[in-house]
């Protein structure tokens, strides 16, 4: 069976026609993650997909407040007329007598005044099928057993229940018997107790008849008061979700009118005055850089002129000095080539070479005493490795002042763009009273849960006090041979059938244990805590076998390995059905730590069907996980809650994608 498409039309927070296609693209990617904030509307998915195949049928009691019609006028948008309804259709195909067919559902109901209007259409391939319409309570059996449904189409708080091994005995009751098909057995064991108790009030003593008369009358009325109580959880538990919206919407206001922000401005005056104290004393080095030789980068080509200058007055000295001397010696030097007989154009061409020597020297005697006796090198040595050295200093600290000055600026503008404390008071008060609202709410839920617990205890004892006075009652009175076989033979057949439950329940036992093993190996892979599971056939209480090979104790196990055997518990039941079905799941990672919570993102969400739909909040899902299971998800979509018109619409992409 594969869910194709789930249609919600003005369905809880739904407002209009809002269409999920959950079909997998491939065998590869068999995971549709549907996201969506607390209140968007997973848990209104996850139990439309109940009512549209099951009805007034589907396990739907925790949410009902007041009966299946009041459930159907409650699930209506509240931003439409009741009258005009809403409808659910749901897409999917199955195999029928070894052919893939096409079912679609749909589910439609609108208030007609007093009482609810509900229609069914189910087609088959395309075209309306009105004999299966008429019998779609009994026919959707062979598309997913009611009995089993929980195994594939469940939230967070029923892996809790199993993770409670002390309350997990009812959930397994029922699933092994759906399973095994022993729930026939149950009804048939049941009417033959409502028989036999019928039989055992005939021809009773008057004295004994007020007896039971009176202890009739107070089981009807603790069963009363216990309807009455459920009614009430049930109320309290939508107010609890109220009140959980209602934070949430006022905590989204006071983040979007800036409230985060205003929890932060004692850090972000913190970093504005050290800001400004961190650029004060940069301020202070730039300051003290500018003292030195810095202020002569502004005059850098003038000093170079200056080693210029200084370097042509020193040649013009050196030349002074030369000429005065060289006079004397040229006229030597030719004085004594003359006397040496020198030729006569050799004579000649000295003299000229001595000429030109000194009139070129001569010229240079023109430069103007300018800088005087200033040393050439130490100018050189200033200009060309002390002033580059203190520019690239100087650079530095101007950018760092340009950085400092920058984040000053913003942590300014940061800091006057916080709203005023005041303004925000009636938002942070409004916050407050949300808090103390959810917390009254839900201190309500609890005393209505031990009440309804109480209640449940007396009207146990109370039918136990019934049955003993209808036992004294038929002992005393069952004069009738043919009355007395009755109720004997009723009482062995019960006996049997007993004993057929549990017969049946050990046969199948060792091949669910196994395969609730396998599940629970896969979650644990390497840790070899628990190394055997085993189902009491009678009790259904679920022992655990430690790696010492002696019994595990359930208390010696954390939370989340409590909760990771509740999914192989779920796991293993699913897959003893031998239906290939897919997996529903709404918040599943809820209460569980980050090691646990991989162990069910990497090793049973990718593998626990050949389709598995995730409703999951960011927290749970978050980026991380996200990244983890990415390769197995083939649709993503989000829930989007609008505000501002009190309606949810779904869009493309989770959260990060």
């Amino acid at each position: 069976m594969i869910i194709d498409k789930l249609m919600l039309h003005n369905v809880g927070t739904f407002a209009g026609r809002q269409e999920i296609d959950l079909t997998p693209p491939s065998e590869k990617k068999p995971i549709v993650l549907i996201g969506g904030l607390n209140g968007a509307g997973k848990t209104t998915l996850l139990e439309a997909i109940h009512l549209v195949l099951y009805g007034s049928l589907a396990q739907l009691s925790n949410r009902r407040s007041g009966g299946y019609e009041n459930y159907l006028r409650g699930l209506i948008h509240k931003g439409v007329p009741h009258t005009e309804g809403a409808a659910i259709e749901l897409t999917f195909r199955a195999y029928q007598e070894g052919v893939e067919r096409e079912f679609w559902i749909r589910r439609s109901w609108r208030s007609t005044g007093a009482s609810i209007r509900e229609i069914l259409l189910v087609s088959v391939d395309g075209r309306h099928d009105s004999a299966l319409t008429s019998t779609w309570a009994e026919h959707v059996d062979t598309f997913l057993p009611r009995g089993i449904a929980d195994l594939f189409i469940f939230d967070g708080e029923q892996i809790e229940a199993l993770a409670d091994l002390e309350r997990s005995r009812e959930v397994l009751a029922s699933a092994l018997s759906a399973l095994l098909g022993l729930d026939l057995v149950d009804r048939l064991s049941t009417d033959l107790a409502v028989l036999r108790r019928r039989h055992r009030s005939q021809d009773v003593p008057a004295e004994l008849r007020a007896a039971i008369d009176e202890r009739q009358r107070r089981v009807t009325a603790l069963r009363q008061e216990e309807e009455n109580a459920s009614q009430v959880l049930a109320r309290l538990r939508v107010d609890v979700e109220r009140a959980e919206k209602q934070l949430h919407d006022v905590t989204e206001q006071y983040r979007s009118a800036g409230g985060e922000l205003l929890d932060q401005r004692d850090t972000a005056e913190a970093r504005v005055v050290q800001l400004r104290n961190d650029l004060s004393a940069l301020e202070e080095e730039i300051r003290q850089e500018l003292s030195l030789s810095t202020p002569l980068l502004l005059v850098n080509d003038l000093l170079t002129s200056v080693v210029d200058q200084a370097g042509r007055e020193a040649t013009a000295r050196r030349n002074r000095i030369v000429l005065s001397l060289v006079e004397e010696r040229d006229a030597d030097i030719l004085q004594q080539l003359k006397t040496a007989k020198a030729s006569a154009s050799l004579v000649k061409s000295v003299e000229r070479y001595m000429l030109q020597d000194r009139q070129t020297r001569q010229q240079s005697l023109t430069v103007p005493e300018i800088v005087g006796d200033v040393d050439p090198a130490a100018v050189a040595f200033l200009a060309s490795t002390v002033l580059p050295a203190a520019k690239e200093k100087l650079r530095s600290l101007i950018d760092r002042w340009e950085s400092l000055r920058s984040d000053l600026d913003q942590a300014e503008r940061l800091l006057v763009a916080m709203p005023d404390p005041e303004s925000l008071a009636p938002l942070r008060q409004q916050r407050e009273d949300a808090s103390a609202e959810l917390i009254r709410t839900q201190a309500a839920l609890a005393n209505a849960e031990e009440r309804l617990n109480q209640l449940r205890q007396e009207r146990a004892r109370a039918d136990a006090e019934y049955e003993t006075a209808l036992d004294s009652a038929a002992r005393a009175n069952l004069a009738a041979d043919d009355s007395r076989r009755l109720v004997d033979h009723i009482d062995r057949v019960r006996g049997t059938l007993d004993q057929l439950r549990v017969a049946a329940t050990r046969r199948h036992l060792g091949r669910i244990s196994t395969l609730i093993e396998e599940a629970l190996g896969r979650l644990l892979r390497k840790d070899k805590l628990i190394t055997a599971v085993h189902i009491d056939p009678e009790t259904h209480a679920v022992e655990l076998t430690g790696q010492d090979g002696q019994p595990l104790p359930t208390k010696h196990l954390s939370a989340g390995e409590r909760q990771l055997l509740a999914v192989a518990l779920l796991w293993g039941l699913a897959r003893a059905s031998g239906q290939p079905l897919p997996v529903v799941i709404d918040t599943p990672l809820g209460r569980l730590d980050g090691s646990h919570r991989e162990h069910l993102i990497e090793r049973y969400f990718p593998y626990a069907s050949h389709q598995v739909v995730l409703l999951s909040t960011d927290t749970e899902i978050d980026e991380d996980a996200y990244a983890r299971i990415s390769n197995f998800i083939g649709r993503s979509y989000r829930l989007v809650f609008d505000p501002a018109t009190h309606a949810t619409h779904v869009e493309p992409g989770y959260f990060w994608k």
